[in-house]
């Protein structure tokens, strides 16, 4: 598996991957990233603005997907899918230490719904840490995670 870049031809594969881990966790439709991104149209916007890394298995096909921006020394990770079947197998991880070497020395903040309590195991094993709590507009608890990175 590497990580690497998406560009314009991988769009339709992560649009279909993002369809499916919505269907398995559809609480994730209360983050900001997912409200943005409801066709293959808004993914093209989105991928205009964001930055997209892609894990790719060994036989080509598309794993996992992580969407981030920097905004005033902060990077946000809008999003970290991975494939259903290829879950728990490092991927998630990779794709966020690849965003954090991207973004070397700046701090990241991630966010998830407190209903999500293996987003939230994940994110703390990473070294990530709470530093805000607050209800978005469908009335859900949303958690914001953040990590200082130091410069390597």
């Amino acid at each position: 598996m590497i990580i690497t870049n998406v560009d314009n031809n991988d769009l339709e594969s992560i649009f279909s991957l993002q369809e499916c881990v919505f269907k398995e966790e559809p609480l994730l439709t209360g983050l900001d990233y997912f409200n943005q991104v409801t066709s293959l149209d808004d993914l093209k916007a989105c991928f205009e603005k964001y930055d997209f890394l892609k894990a790719v298995d060994d036989d080509g096909s598309i794993s996992g997907l992580i969407c981030a921006k920097e905004n005033n020394h902060t990077v946000s990770i809008m999003a970290v899918m991975v494939k259903k079947e290829r879950r728990n197998k490092g991927i998630g991880r990779k794709l966020v230490f690849a965003v954090e070497h991207l973004y070397s020395g700046i701090r990241c903040e991630i966010q998830t719904p407190d209903t999500m309590p293996k987003n939230i195991a994940f994110y703390e094993s990473m070294g990530y840490s709470v530093c805000k709590k607050e209800n978005n507009t469908k009335r859900e608890q949303i958690i914001t995670f953040e990590k200082l990175r130091e410069i390597h």
